[in-house]
């Protein structure tokens, strides 16, 4: 029987919990699932208030535990937030001896040296994703080993979170449980998704995961089955529901109420004529409500956030290569007609991504909805990886000599390797301690961004 894998997404309105395994064909059988609610206690990805969150954590692993008949004692788990970002950064090392083939030490040991490089003050390193390597002056290789040369250069994709932020989300994993382990350390929410959602051809020919959740939307865009750009943008389906709030002067929870049942991210598809009253507290009268104003309201939303989604992709100079369009999913992406209203906007095909890649047998049907694409994801890490090529690496490894132990440039950071710690071969090991205003400015300034900094070409001689 194969080995049961939790995945454990803290999000801005719940905790999602997911219990799989891979059946006898390969496909990923659903064994249980946990929710419980965050609300005021996670804003956009980042927790506020810890023991509040540890409690809505142990709910949902507690029906888990009692679905499957399990007992928990590791998860893999995602991080999220605002304050994350992605950069480009290189390193290089040169070998022994020219004529020899580049071996998965080296790659282990350029990928050890970037991360000892890369400094970003008070940010931990969360994926340190490979992009393409140079062995000498041949350039755009994705599998390096087995090639000879002298030296190898590597580019990376850096996804930092700040440090803070980080332990906080740690710190309500670990003690939702007596002796809970992170396994495999943190994984940034997009990619998760992106394992259970997207399809091998979309990642080869290139495709745009837009990941819409209540408080945040996530970009990750993969071409030639590689993770070329990470980007988070801090409007999402809240943004919505204040904006129902303030132009139907509705409470938030009413709002909430109307965007979830009436809405509708393309006006024309309502109705002039429909109406929905809420009711009213205190002896006031109720309020009616035209629905058709609801959806006019949360198309607009929708356009300018569909442009700053356009104009993240297009900064990141893959608009022209997403050949497979883009895939939308998480929470809002459930709204009636999003998609024809992403095609009209981005000009681009769109579907909406549902967390049933290679599903199987199912504890529960609601595990299908896109609210549960990164928790399904987060199983998936436990099968495969989110880079491809490190599938075929693990098996190197295990004959490979270990990397060369370096000391670490900046002690502040927390490196790791698609999302596994890599640090403790370059440290001794240490104990584990137990309104509108604002989107207006947004969008001036990510319609004037441009390309990307990429880090400085340190070498390192062996």
């Amino acid at each position: 029987m194969n080995e049961i894998i939790v995945g454990l997404d803290i999000g801005s309105k719940q905790v999602s919990v997911v219990a799989g395994r891979l059946d006898s064909l390969g496909k990923l059988e659903i064994l249980g699932l946990g929710k419980a609610d965050t609300t005021g206690r996670v804003s956009k990805g980042v927790v506020l208030n810890v023991n509040k969150t540890i409690e809505a954590v142990q709910s949902a692993l507690e029906q888990v535990e009692n679905q499957a008949n399990i007992h928990i004692r590791g998860v893999i788990a995602s991080i999220a937030g605002p304050n994350i970002h992605s950069s480009k950064h290189k390193a290089v090392i040169t070998r022994q001896t020219r004529g020899e083939e580049v071996t998965v030490t080296d790659v282990d040991q350029v990928a050890n040296d970037a991360q000892r490089t890369f400094i970003s003050q008070g940010n931990a390193i969360v994926h340190t994703l490979p992009q393409e390597y140079l062995v000498d002056s041949a350039s755009g290789i994705q599998e390096p080993v087995g090639i000879s040369g002298l030296k190898l250069q590597g580019e990376f994709l850096m996804i930092t979170s700040p440090q803070a932020e980080l332990d906080k989300t740690k710190r309500c994993i670990e003690r939702s449980k007596d002796k809970m382990e992170i396994e495999g350390g943190l994984v940034h929410s997009p990619l998760a998704a992106s394992l259970a959602v997207l399809t091998d051809q979309e990642k080869k020919t290139g495709v745009a995961l837009v990941d819409i959740g209540s408080g945040i939307t996530e970009i990750v865009i993969y071409y030639k089955n590689i993770v070329r750009h990470v980007a988070v943008l801090p409007f999402a389906g809240d943004s919505i529901t204040a904006d129902i709030e303030q132009g139907c002067g509705v409470s938030t929870e009413h709002a909430e109420q109307l965007k979830i049942k009436f809405g509708s991210a393309v006006a024309d598809e309502v109705s002039l004529e429909e109406v929905v009253t809420i009711p009213s507290a205190n002896g006031r009268k109720p309020k009616t409500i035209s629905v058709k104003n609801v959806s006019i309201i949360i198309e607009e939303r929708l356009k300018e956030l569909i442009a700053l989604v356009v104009a993240e992709i297009a900064r990141s100079g893959y608009l022209n290569r997403i050949n497979c369009g883009i895939v939308i999913t998480g929470g809002t992406a459930q709204m009636p007609y999003i998609d024809q209203l992403f095609e009209r906007v981005s000009q681009r095909d769109v579907r909406i991504g549902y967390p049933n890649e290679n599903l199987g047998k199912s504890f529960t049907e609601e595990i299908k909805n896109p609210t549960y694409s990164t928790a399904v994801g987060l199983v998936w890490r436990g099968i495969k990886d989110i880079d491809e090529r490190e599938d075929g690496y693990k098996l190197l490894r295990k004959t490979a000599p270990a990397i060369i132990p370096i000391t670490p440039v900046n002690n502040n950071n927390l490196s790791s390797k698609n999302g596994r710690e890599s640090s403790k071969a370059a440290e001794p090991p240490v104990e584990k301690k137990g309104g509108w205003s604002l989107f207006g400015k947004f969008k001036q300034v990510a319609s004037r961004m441009i390309g990307e900094d990429l880090g400085d070409n340190d070498k390192y001689e062996q």
